[in-house]
């Protein structure tokens, strides 16, 4: 996709959360990961206690929410999203906690805070997004300060390679855009496009599988990644139902981790 269509596809994206929790249920019914995502991220965290963190790309808040009861009073956390909307259901879903939480609408391109701000940016799951990467981190490293760390998530290759592989005759193999997004920014080559600002970088991976006995859950996903007529949606439905039926489930491989990236100076 050209970058002028890559944003329309991300504002469509975003707007709201309605399509991101689509994708968020399917793994949080489905996963035969029993640890759940958003605690495993957050055991990565090596923040001072008295630390500032910037998440950017924060979506509902769902790191937060999952993790509340974890994290430290003395934390001053800014949640940030391209998205206003995102901004305004992450401030909406959080309760009073007497945390310290601020929101901002911030382009990761131009993160509007001083050399030597935070402790740590959290950017999870949203780098791939990003149409200037190279400027993203220049403004990541920018905003940390000395021996403040970026924590990464991201997806490999493979991961959802079923759901990108499904059979052109259904009219949807186009629509499952994944490919180039995560080619921009993987577990499998992450750590070289930090390199430039974070040449040391520990990678961590968790492969794990969904295995879903359901075929909505599975158009749903789908649909949350592209537009598609009712027709396509219906025979999609089909689709699911016989793979289901045949093998009991339809099983898709899940490949996520972490990229921890410490700035030295």
């Amino acid at each position: 996709m050209s970058t002028l269509s890559d944003q329309r596809f991300l504002r469509w994206q975003y707007k709201d959360s309605s399509k991101l929790s689509a994708r968020v249920n399917l793994h949080a019914r489905f996963s035969m990961e029993e640890y759940p995502w958003f605690h495993w991220v957050f055991d990565h965290f090596d923040i001072p206690k008295n630390g500032c963190v910037l998440e950017l790309g924060c979506g509902t808040a769902l790191l937060w929410r999952e993790n509340l009861v974890r994290i430290p009073a003395s934390w001053k956390i800014t949640l940030s999203d391209a998205s206003q909307g995102m901004v305004q259901e992450a401030e909406q879903s959080l309760p009073q906690s007497g945390l310290q939480f601020t929101f901002e609408k911030i382009d990761a391109q131009s993160i509007p805070y001083g050399r030597d701000s935070f402790d740590a940016v959290i950017a999870n799951h949203m780098l791939y997004h990003v149409p200037d990467l190279a400027r993203a981190l220049s403004e990541i490293h920018r905003v940390l300060k000395p021996k403040g760390t970026l924590y990464a998530t991201t997806v490999g290759l493979n991961h959802m390679v079923e759901l990108r592989e499904l059979p052109e005759d259904l009219g949807i193999g186009a629509l499952v855009s994944g490919d180039k997004m995560v080619a921009h920014f993987s577990l499998d080559n992450g750590a070289d496009r930090l390199a430039q600002w974070f040449p040391n970088v520990e990678v961590e991976r968790r492969n794990s599988a969904l295995v879903v006995t359901e075929a909505m859950p599975l158009v749903e996903y789908v649909m949350s990644n592209a537009q598609m007529s009712d027709e396509i949606a219906v025979a999609l439905h089909a689709y699911f139902n016989r793979q289901i039926q045949l093998k009991g489930a339809f099983r898709i491989t899940t490949e996520s981790g972490i990229l921890k990236a410490a700035r030295d100076s």
